[in-house]
Formats: C-alpha cells, structure tokens, sequence
C-alpha cells in the first residue's frame, strides 16, 4: 500500500460523467455481482437507495473518490476499459452558468446564446401577465421551477431556466414545460438547448422572472435549500391545482423503482422524491397524507418514499406524472 499513488489534490473535487449509458450500466453490473445485492454497493458506499437509483440511471454524476473506490473491486482489464469511457469535469459543472471550464469549449454557443438574450430582453412581445390566473398546467410548471428551476437577474437580462437529462427529460421538456410557457405567454420563444448530459429550457423575459419572485416570492439565485410551494396555490383550496404543483415537482425531482429484495414475495414498488429543502418535504408529505396516500420521510427529512403498489397506485391516480421516464417505469413495473 505503501506505493499506492495518492489522489492529486486537484482530482478530489472533480465529478466522473459517463460518456455513454452502456459504459455506466456495465460497470454497475460488474458491481452488483461483486457485491451480491444493491444493498451490500449502498452499505459500501453509505447513501439511500435513491441516490443509488439516481447514479445508476445517469442523473446524478459520481465523486471521482469514490469512482476509484468502486473502480479498486474491478480486476485491471475491467477498469482499463471504464476508465477510456469517462470524463471528469468540475464539481457542480451544469449547475454554474457560464462556468469557465465549460465557457472555452463551447464559448461560440454561448457568444450566440447572449446576442440572442440581447435580443430578447428588448423584445417586448415576450410578455407574462403579472396576475394570470392560476390553471392546472401553471401550477404544474410552478412544481417543475420547483424541482429544477432557476430564475436570477443580470444587469437588465433576466432568466428564467429549467434544467433536465438531456436523454431522459428531452420529451417532457419538448412536450409539456415549452407548451405551457407558450400557453402563458403566446409570443414568447422559450429555447431548448442541450451541452453534454445536460438540457435547457431557457427563457428571457423580465415580467416572468417577477412573477415568480414577487408574486409567487421564490428567490432569485439558489433557493435549494428554503423553496416551498407557494401560499397561493395551498391556500386556494383547489386541489386540482395543488395536485399539478405537487406533480411537475416529482417529475423534476421524482423517480420511481422496485425494491427486489428477497424479503418481499414480489418486486415492491416504491415513488420517492430527494430535496434539500426540508420545509418541502414535510410539506408534500402532509399534502399527500391528507389525500390518504401514505408517505414516509426519513430522520433528516431530505427524502420522502411512497412505498407499496396500492399507495403508488392512489398516488398515480391523485397526483399522476407527465414525464415519459416515470410513466414507463410505471406501466413497466405494473405488468410485473
């Protein structure tokens, strides 16, 4: 051990991003026969099954540590091979707008991407009325901005921006968040764009970046850690319309799995959602239970489960999903 080789200061903080779905998913199965059981790679590894869900399926990018630590199980071929299937990038890379890294190799995307915000920002058809009235599809991308949203104000340019899985989110943001951006605001052009894994929905307008800051108070810049859903929506007492709330943020933040553990007879199906913020974890939870769907958070509240078929039944059927990634999972696991 002596030999070993330490881990250069500057690779501590850098994440691991898989260039293609095949090379993740063959070095997650070499692990689970190493390890025997997905619990055994969790204890390994001190996370939630959620969180391992999350790496395996490619939304989340993996600490290089820990990398090399899962990489040590694997004989010298098996890791040579996974090792040619990477790229590292800076932690909290897709998350920093404009990051310097990511800027120099895509600096003409985004040279183009702020003449176009020029634009825009004096274009006044981009329009959003302060006090529209809340509809079931608004309340569904309030939940959406909830879960992956971002909206923050530079100089005279304001941007509001929703962030996916260039692979797994592409449908949902083609099909669901863009039309009801245009259904807002017909004359606005929301953007769709995609760097690596990563996937944008962009729009330029400062009227919709007040509507979500002043009326519906989210804060501009981080809000990971306070956001809650909004009083309006709670306190309207239409449950239609908290039910879309409470929906676009699953589909952002959701996901949807089986536990196959020998303990239960059938694979036992589970919804779950992980947030930082624990005032909206104790908040869905009470909105769930007061439906009768059963949720459990855990001691930390950055997670809550709906556990069991007939639970993620009613949840289904009260809250439901737009986003095809969990809808397929769904309809999958049904016929199970």
């Amino acid at each position: 051990m002596k030999n070993k080789k330490p881990i250069h200061k500057e690779l501590l903080s850098k994440r691991v991003f898989f260039r293609n779905d095949n090379a993740r998913d063959k070095l997650f199965a070499k692990l689970k026969t190493q390890f025997g059981t997905w619990r055994a790679l969790r204890a390994y590894l001190n996370i939630h099954k959620v969180k391992l869900e999350r790496i395996r399926n490619g939304e989340v990018s993996i600490k290089y540590p820990t990398f090399l630590h899962l990489l040590s199980k694997l004989n010298d071929e098996e890791r040579g091979i996974i090792q040619q299937q990477i790229t590292l990038k800076e932690e909290g890379w897709g998350r920093s707008k404009g990051g310097i890294a990511t800027y120099h190799r895509h600096k003409e995307f985004f040279e183009k991407g702020r003449k176009i915000a020029a634009i825009r920002a004096r274009d006044r058809g981009y329009r959003f009325n302060f006090n529209t009235l809340l509809t079931p599809n608004f309340c569904e991308l309030i939940g959406a901005f909830i879960g992956d949203g971002f909206t923050n104000k530079y100089d005279r340019l304001c941007v509001v921006q929703f962030t996916g899985h260039s692979k797994l989110d592409k449908e949902y943001f083609l099909k669901t968040l863009r039309p009801i951006v245009k259904e807002l605001s017909p004359d606005s052009n929301p953007t769709i764009t995609e760097i690596d894994n990563t996937l944008r929905l962009t729009i330029y307008s400062k009227q919709f970046h007040n509507l979500l800051t002043k009326r519906f108070k989210f804060p501009a810049g981080k809000k990971t850690h306070t956001v809650t859903m909004p009083e309006e929506i709670i306190k309207s007492g239409n449950q239609d319309l908290i039910n879309r709330c409470i929906r676009g943020i699953f589909d952002t933040d959701g996901c949807v799995f089986t536990d196959k553990r020998k303990v239960y007879k059938l694979p036992y199906m589970r919804i779950a959602l992980g947030m930082k913020s624990k005032e909206l974890i104790k908040q869905v939870n009470e909105l769930l239970l007061r439906q009768g769907i059963a949720s459990t958070m855990t001691t930390n509240l950055d997670k809550l489960q709906i556990n069991g078929v007939e639970n993620c039944r009613k949840f289904v059927e009260k809250i439901g999903f737009s986003n095809r990634r969990h809808l397929d999972k769904i309809k999958f696991k049904a016929q199970h």
